[in-house]
């Protein structure tokens, strides 16, 4: 906002009755840039009364934001502590106007600060009416304590070429915080760190965040999340909150120091250049994970990455005890899964490190169906010499070195995960009941049924578990979905009417023997009947989802190029179908979960269940504000500090606030009994 230039209190003001006068609050806010927009966002109350404090007494350097960014007040700055990103400008707000799409944007400090004196002596004499000329020709006018407007200029230009000013449309100017969803702030407590790494390409969603905007809304999320269904642990300080950390390889990989875009722009062909862009960007990143130059980069970065947060995470909170758990979506799993499969237990590392600090650790790699032995550096070095380690199928791994991390994970959640298909490919068929990650007891496999880049874990640790559905992964509000329920109902029905059918059958028989049937001849004959039911009822089954595909496809025959739903048997669907919440297992699981369950499915949205092909994209970056996903990765980690939840949840009253989408009005989001 312009700098004031100049008071006009020409004209005569009518005196009015003097107001007591009180001085306006103020309240420090940031500019943070959602898609193409810039919005003002207030910190929450702690952090700008921290900020005041610090401004009062002349620090310069605060953290805020549980300590991920710290505001350079001097400089009215907030830069990110954990990760690279561009400074954010920050604000001490008091005064402020709409703009034309509704979002209050603060004055200039400087602005402020003189529209608070004209304000203070208007207040003070009665006299109101009074036109405040800013630069550039924009006007404030004071027409009374709360009618208060911003007039701004336009130039337009005539046939002529020449410039007319003309004055736009007024502004509601506002002076106070009433309009404004503050938040408290955060919990101090942090009870657990998780380090989330990004899959392919530079962006993360379909709304082209990177992985620091997306882990933003995951840590929002969670936290409300925790609020609701922790709330007696946390009213007994039992309970805090859980930090997480984007972790970002992409810009590193495709850096100007490694030069590989540079290479790949000079051999692309011109044609459909937006296409070839995005490959060049996202596809390949998946071709240059099988590379062993590139594959030792990438896996350098985000081990040095998560060891570097790490370290100043235990600097700048010295007082923190609590474990670290990884999650990785898509690519990103599967790099945090070769990374872990190489690690030393922490105290066989930590021996061998004192006894010879400057020798790298040996780890075992297996691939295929040997066990190689492979140097993996502390400090990440790049080799002397990478090769390929071929396995039974021909693809082999790149054979590169593996960092040492310098914590041990509690558990590891693996997001849309190809795990499964990487190491089918790499000539492993079995991984065994034996295989676990050295240092990591727990591992997720989380999947959407529809996510086309997905893959299951169970069966190559058991192929006895390949028939076995996936866990079914809870609704956040502790229910079902209502399709599935009803999927789930139809189902429960025909299971009555079959058994009540037997049991009258089986009664009907021992009371009327009039044919003196045998012990065999009546098993015969009820195992004949079993068929037969059997039979009607799938046959029953099959009509109404022949009848429900139908309905999906359109109304006009004559569009031959309509979607229609194919019913088909599958292992991860059938888990929505039929209640799953405890199931005996009589196959063994390994000790990959700690002898539990690895494959975990969400529910599909009710809108998702009408046709699976139409949402394979958009299921593929679900994880990231799917409040299934964040609540089940919580849940998991607090049951390994043994902390459950309520036994009673909020179900109506619950509202997730999403940062990603709310303004400086904040929208809160209600999770309708059929969200997704």
């Amino acid at each position: 906002m312009a700098n004031l230039l100049s008071s006009n209190k020409g004209g005569i003001t009518t005196p009015t009755s003097h107001g007591s006068y009180k001085p306006v609050i103020k309240h420090w806010f940031f500019k943070r840039t959602v898609g193409d927009k810039q919005i003002w966002t207030p910190f929450s109350h702690y952090d700008s009364a921290l900020l005041e404090t610090s401004a009062l007494s002349e620090e310069n350097i605060v953290a805020v934001e549980g300590g991920r960014y710290d505001v350079y007040i001097k400089e009215r700055k907030k830069c990110s502590v954990y990760w690279d990103s561009e400074p954010i400008e920050v604000r001490r707000c008091s005064w402020f106007f709409k703009a034309i799409d509704s979002k209050y944007v603060p004055y200039e400090e400087e602005t402020s600060d003189l529209l608070e004196a004209e304000y203070k002596a208007a207040t003070e004499s009665g006299q109101w009416h009074k036109t405040i000329v800013l630069t550039m020709g924009e006007q404030v006018v004071f027409h009374g304590p709360t009618v208060i407007v911003h007039f701004q200029q336009q130039q337009n230009t005539d046939a002529w070429g020449g410039t007319s000013q003309t004055t736009s449309r007024p502004r509601v100017v506002k002076r106070d915080l009433d309009d404004f969803n503050i938040e408290q702030g955060e919990c101090h407590k942090v009870d657990h760190l998780l380090f989330m790494v990004h899959g392919i390409g530079s962006v993360c969603d379909l709304k082209m965040r990177t992985v620091e905007e997306v882990v933003e809304d995951f840590r929002a999320i969670a936290r409300q999340l925790v609020q609701s269904h922790y709330k007696n642990s946390i009213e007994m300080g039992s309970v805090g909150r859980v930090e997480v950390l984007p972790v970002s390889w992409h810009s590193d990989l495709h850096s100007r120091e490694v030069g590989i875009d540079e290479q790949l722009k000079s051999i692309t062909l011109e044609s459909i250049p937006k296409l070839r862009n995005f490959t060049n960007d996202t596809l390949l990143d998946v071709l240059f994970y099988t590379s062993p130059t590139y594959c030792q980069k990438i896996m350098n970065t985000v081990a040095t990455s998560m060891n570097a947060t790490y370290t100043k995470y235990r600097e700048r909170n010295p007082d923190f005890n609590g474990g670290v758990s990884l999650a990785g979506h898509s690519l990103g799993s599967l790099i945090l899964f070769d990374l872990l499969c190489h690690q030393n237990p922490l105290k066989e590392s930590e021996e061998k490190n004192l006894e010879n600090p400057d020798q790298p650790f040996m780890t075992t790699q297996l691939l295929g169906n040997k066990n190689r032995t492979v140097l993996s550096g502390r400090l990440g070095l790049e080799p002397q010499q990478i090769t390929y380690s071929m396995g039974a199928a021909g693809t082999g791994q790149p054979f590169i070195q593996y960092v040492q991390l310098i914590f041990q994970p509690k558990k590891f959640f693996a997001l849309g995960s190809p795990i499964g298909m990487f190491v089918t490919i790499r000539g492993i068929d079995k991984l065994g009941l034996d295989f676990r990650l050295p240092t990591c007891t727990g591992f997720y496999n989380i999947f959407h049924p529809y996510d086309p880049v997905a893959y299951r874990i169970e069966a190559l640790v058991n192929p006895d578990l390949s028939g076995i559905r996936p866990i079914l992964i809870p609704h956040h509000k502790g229910r079902k979905r209502m399709h599935l329920e009803l999927k789930e109902t139809m189902t429960r029905v025909s299971m009555d009417l079959k058994n009540r059918f037997f049991d009258r059958f089986k009664s009907t028989l021992e009371s009327v023997d009039i044919f003196g049937l045998t012990s065999k001849s009546r098993k015969e004959a009820e195992e004949l009947m079993e068929k037969e039911v059997e039979k009607v009822i799938e046959m029953q089954r099959q009509l109404e989802e022949n009848e429900g595909g139908d309905n999906q496809t359109t109304s006009d025959d004559s569009k031959s190029n309509a979607v229609k739903t194919v019913p088909r048997a599958r292992t991860d669907s059938n888990s929505t179908a039929i209640s799953d919440d405890i199931i005996e297992i009589d196959f063994p699981l390994g000790k990959l979960n700690d002898s539990k369950r690895v494959d975990y499915v969400l529910q599909e949205a009710p809108l998702e269940f009408f046709n699976e092909y139409i949402f394979a994209l958009s299921s593929h970056v679900c994880y990231w504000d799917s409040e299934d996903t964040i609540l089940f990765v919580m849940k998991e980690i607090y049951a390994g500090l043994g902390v459950t939840p309520d036994s009673q949840v909020p179900q109506q009253t619950m509202t997730i606030e999403r940062p990603s989408s709310c303004n400086s009005l904040p929208q809160q989001a209600s999770i309708s009994l059929g969200g997704s």
